[in-house]
């Protein structure tokens, strides 16, 4: 009973400090901006640009039109017997343009989402880490404030003989050390800010909410279920695998004409065909290329698999480590330096303990305390960094 009450007063102490004000941003709200922020418009357009691209390179041309103007050897004297070709062309390109088009169409919008979803979670760290230098320095305001009031107590003491000027000179150095690492916290703090406010558009009067973190450390299973990289990845061979059956046609184009010929005589229209004979050099470096294509976006997805598999394995054990840590933290450590430094406190005040005693014991809680913040922080900075890499959407996990 008695940890559990000890356990509700620091969580009490961390509520107070960081409290709650009317520009306060939730999480959601900052995610929800990420989706019309500009840097989601220009990577989608950037990705929108090379699908059309790369689907300008298999579709046929429009319809041209040819002339020509020449003179037969014989005929050098007579100007007026000039030969005149006029013909109207269309080429065709032959194997299915219309799949490979839909195939770069999927994997553009793969690719999009994967970008969006990676931007959300850069700006789920930003988040984190504005939250986290906020809440420590809220702590080391509130150890000041007791460290001030400490101060006064010990001045009085100085005045009445009761204690030296060393005394007060070590509380006084402690309460300027505290605010040299709050100024610290601010300015690191106020960087963060901007990073976040880069992808959302907030104002600077608004900051983040922070109270709809997590405040457990949890360990994500099968993380790669929610993946739109692998998704991506396939979207890619797909696509690469369509333009390799187009390059691999026997004759990819053929040219239809219809025009005149013989000195512009009317009568006598003529059609033909162009159909090469052979596929020449450039057609062959074609087909290579776009069988190396597919086999690079294969052999991409096996490695990323590979590649994400290890990290899972080095997340699930790291954050095990860190879960373990924090649990301890918070049910033997904070509560034990907690009770310790009322007691002494306790003790101090009624002139049966040291104050250098309680100045120690309050160091110690509230360096517990900190620890506590960078353990949770550190494990939700790892849980974003795998789901960057993934390209999974944080906001599945907001309740």
């Amino acid at each position: 009973y008695k940890k559990k009450v000890t356990m509700k007063i620091l969580s009490l102490l961390l509520l107070s400090i960081l409290g709650v004000h009317a520009g306060s941003v939730p999480l959601a709200s900052y995610l929800e901006s990420v989706e019309s922020s500009s840097a989601v418009g220009a990577l989608n357009a950037q990705s929108e640009a090379q699908a059309a691209l790369q689907r300008s390179q298999v579709q046929s041309e429009g319809v041209l039109l040819n002339g020509e103007v020449g003179y037969a050897s014989e005929k050098n004297g007579d100007r007026s017997k000039a030969e005149y070709h006029v013909a109207v062309e269309k080429r065709f390109v032959f194997g299915d343009s219309d799949a490979y088009a839909d195939a770069l169409k999927i994997s553009s919008q793969k690719q999009q989402e994967l970008q969006l979803y990676q931007l959300k979670t850069v700006v789920y760290e930003d988040y984190i880490n504005a939250c986290t230098l906020k809440e420590k320095a809220g702590l080391l305001k509130d150890a000041q404030e007791r460290n001030i009031e400490l101060t006064k107590l010990i001045d009085e003491g100085v005045k009445g003989g009761e204690f030296d000027r060393s005394a007060l000179l070590r509380s006084e150095l402690i309460v300027d050390e505290l605010q040299l690492r709050i100024s610290d916290l601010e300015n690191r703090y106020y960087e963060a800010l901007q990073s976040l406010q880069l992808y959302t558009r907030k104002e600077d009067s608004e900051e983040p909410f922070c109270q709809d973190l997590p405040s457990e450390i949890t360990i994500t299973e099968n993380p790669e279920q929610y993946s739109t990289l692998y998704r991506y990845l396939e979207s890619e061979i797909t696509a690469t695998s369509t333009l390799q059956n187009i390059r691999s046609t026997a004759v990819q184009d053929i040219k239809l004409g219809v025009g005149y010929d013989n000195e512009i005589d009317l009568s006598r229209g003529i059609v033909f065909v162009q159909i090469p004979l052979t596929q020449g050099s450039r057609r062959d470096s074609e087909r290579e290329a776009a069988a190396q294509a597919k086999l690079a976006a294969q052999q991409q997805l096996l490695f990323a698999k590979a590649q994400i598999e290890a990290q899972i394995r080095t997340y699930t054990a790291a954050q095990q480590t860190r879960k373990n840590t924090f649990d301890r933290l918070n049910d033997v450590l904070i509560p034990k330096a907690y009770e310790s430094s009322v007691l002494l406190l306790e003790r101090f005040m009624g002139s049966e303990g040291s104050y250098l005693s309680y100045i120690d014991s309050q160091k110690a809680l509230f360096d517990l305390l900190i620890r506590g913040i960078d353990t949770r922080a550190n494990a939700l900075l790892a849980q974003a960094k795998l789901y960057r890499i993934l390209g999974v959407d944080p906001q599945k996990d907001i309740k």
